[in-house]
């Protein structure tokens, strides 16, 4: 097997392609931390975990299901694949190490395009999609709000406000330097944590999410929902999968996945959104075939998007390839058929 890199990002993407990325967010600590310092912004998030944590008191189970509930209706993918959710709230982070599953297929790509050479660089990348899905579906509760009034008319801006100080830091470079340290001392305070499995007796994906408030929560349980999606991103070499997991998938990296990923989920979705699509859950599975283009492909389709040199072409690919997807839903909904048939290169996943 070949030596693997750690894929740092420097190593990824050209000067000028980081610099956009970095420039993108400059502006989104502006317009989630506000004027707010560092210290300011730990000490007003840590002013409303406590008055979250005592708003929730007493209602944890409610909000649990309140939790898994958004993400089923803003996620339909995830009641067509049968796939279970089990979700707690508290500060007891106690998910086993997670199983990877790695029954994919070989990754296909466009006809006459390069095949995937440095896969731990696309790992990376798909991390790090997974990581700003995960903060963008966090705020999906802000449409059900009326289900949070319930229980407090007060918490829903508490959520708003937390989770907009809790990604925004991840903007600072200040913040990131203090997280890292705090790692490599092993000080660093978890939100929440979440994992999937595959139940081969069930035959069902597994998300298993904890958090120590509802808005952690919700992300957490979307960010496993991502993760599923994410190992479509594997060829069908087990050892090699496990390896570049073992070189990636490392808990320093997350505070840059969290500060660029945000700004390519954004741009996979707006290129989603440009194919004129029917059908919600046509979205999920539209990443997972990016993530089983070749590498030159995902690379390409990736650099445009935050460069914002998205052409003609790309958006013609998405359009095809949300067809694809959408009448192979319409046919499984028809023959009522549980599952989706991936014996082939072009079939969908999950």
């Amino acid at each position: 097997m070949p030596n693997l890199t750690e894929a740092k990002y420097e190593d990824i993407f050209s000067p000028e392609t980081l610099q956009a990325l970095k420039g993108r967010s400059g502006e989104s600590l502006q317009q989630l931390m506000g004027d707010k310092d560092l210290m300011q912004a730990m000490r007003r998030s840590k002013e409303l975990l406590d008055q979250i944590a005592e708003a929730e008191r007493g209602h944890e189970a409610e909000l649990v299901k309140v939790a898994i509930d958004i993400v089923r209706q803003v996620y339909p993918i995830i009641d067509y694949n049968e796939i279970k959710i089990e979700a707690s709230l508290g500060s007891d982070f106690s998910l086993e190490p997670p199983q990877q599953d790695d029954e994919e297929e070989e990754e296909g790509g466009e006809p006459g395009l390069a095949p995937n050479v440095d896969p731990e660089k696309k790992r990376r990348i798909i991390n790090a999609i997974t990581q700003g899905a995960s903060i963008r579906g966090a705020f999906s509760f802000l449409l059900f709000r009326e289900h949070l009034d319930e229980v407090n008319p007060e918490v829903v801006e508490k959520y708003n406000e937390i989770l907009k100080l809790s990604f925004g830091i991840y903007d600072n470079d200040e913040a990131i330097a203090l997280m890292l340290s705090m790692m490599g001392q092993g000080q660093m305070q978890q939100g929440g944590e979440s994992q999937m499995e595959y139940d081969e007796e069930e035959e069902q994906f597994i998300i298993k999410a904890t958090a120590l408030c509802f808005p952690m929560l919700v992300h957490e349980i979307v960010k496993g929902l991502h993760e599923i999606i994410g190992t479509e991103g594997f060829g069908s070499d087990r050892e090699k999968n496990q390896a570049i997991i073992g070189k990636v998938d490392k808990l320093q990296n997350e505070p840059e996945d969290l500060r660029y990923g945000k700004f390519i989920y954004d741009g996979l979705r707006d290129l989603y959104l440009s194919s004129e699509y029917t059908d919600e859950r046509s979205r999920e599975l539209f990443f997972a075939e990016v993530y089983k283009l070749g590498h030159k492909s995902f690379f390409n389709i990736i650099n445009a998007i935050i460069n914002g040199t998205l052409n003609d072409r790309h958006i013609a690919w998405a359009k095809e390839k949300v067809k694809e997807i959408e009448g192979d839903l319409g046919k499984d909904d028809v023959d009522d058929i549980d599952g989706i048939d991936t014996t082939g290169d072009d079939n969908l996943p999950l």
